[in-house]
């Protein structure tokens, strides 16, 4: 088995990296006011330990004691360190190795505080076995610390995340809206209308101009635009249901209700233009296997 030792700068680079401090002043004393009540409620509950006085009440006040160390201790490295060298803590300075410190900081100054607490108020002897509790007591408000901070950075950066999906979803929605949307311009860009391409139902030339159909709200609008046909018809060649059905004319086959022949040849009916449009010879054979397929 390999088992070599991680290299000294891919340690440091851990150790430095950038971590979240998280310096919401009401979130930390929410915080700081959670735990210690907790600590006061285990202690009361649990009595982990063996307090000389017998007396309820003045149980009671000890045990009330070691809930006010953990929240006095919290606050000053939280609340007040934090204002008073708000250089050391900003969040963009502040790394692991920084956050490791602090909370070892905390730990000791926590079970240290407890221990001379215990013995010179609580009157309890100090053993290995009593120094041994203190010393996982004192270490109980560092964990509960690490995990809601961790918590609350795991969920800003899920919700970063999602925010990040949710943007990239409009990206791409905006992206096939688009790519469902024609913007047809005059020649000298002076002018455009932007048509979705299931409503483009006919393009007509007229001279140096074309004329745009497309049904919006239930109602046929038109327009005339400074461009050729051709132009449009390249600017539609990715798309197979426009065909060119003649010189003059350009046709979504979508709105093609019915095609006939006459003495005139072969002509489209548009659902909701009156107007037949005609077929030339030379595109008939290509409008007929479109409609088949």
């Amino acid at each position: 088995m390999d088992l070599n030792p991680i290299p000294r700068s891919q340690m440091k680079d851990f150790l430095n990296r950038p971590f979240s401090f998280n310096d919401d002043l009401k979130y930390n004393l929410r915080l700081s006011i959670s735990i210690s009540f907790g600590m006061f409620l285990f202690y009361l509950f649990f009595q982990p330990l063996d307090l000389a006085n017998s007396d309820f009440n003045d149980r009671l006040v000890i045990i009330a004691g070691f809930g006010f160390i953990t929240f006095f201790i919290l606050i000053l490295n939280l609340i007040l360190l934090p204002y008073l060298f708000p250089k050391f803590f900003q969040t963009g300075k502040w790394n692991l190795i920084r956050d490791i410190i602090l909370n070892t900081w905390i730990w000791i100054l926590i079970s240290t505080t407890y221990t001379f607490y215990a013995r010179y108020v609580g009157l309890i002897e100090i053993t290995y076995n009593s120094m041994f509790k203190l010393l996982l007591l004192g270490l109980a408000p560092v964990a509960i610390l690490i995990i809601v901070n961790q918590n609350k950075i795991l969920k800003r950066y899920l919700q970063h995340a999602l925010e990040i999906l949710k943007n990239l979803d409009q990206d791409e929605t905006e992206k096939i809206d688009h790519e469902n949307e024609i913007i047809i311009e005059s020649e000298n860009k002076t002018e455009s209308i932007t048509i979705d391409l299931e409503k483009l139902i006919l393009i007509k030339s007229a001279n140096n101009y074309i004329e745009v159909f497309w049904k919006k709200e239930d109602k046929i609008n038109k327009k005339l635009i400074r461009n050729t046909l051709s132009n449009i018809e390249h600017q539609l060649k990715n798309y197979p249901y426009f065909i060119r059905c003649h010189r003059t004319s350009l046709v979504n086959k979508s709105f093609i209700h019915k095609l006939t022949g006459g003495s005139k040849g072969l002509q489209i009916r548009l659902a909701g233009i009156d107007e037949l449009i005609p077929v030339s010879r030379q595109y008939a054979l290509k409008v007929k296997e479109q409609l088949s397929s």
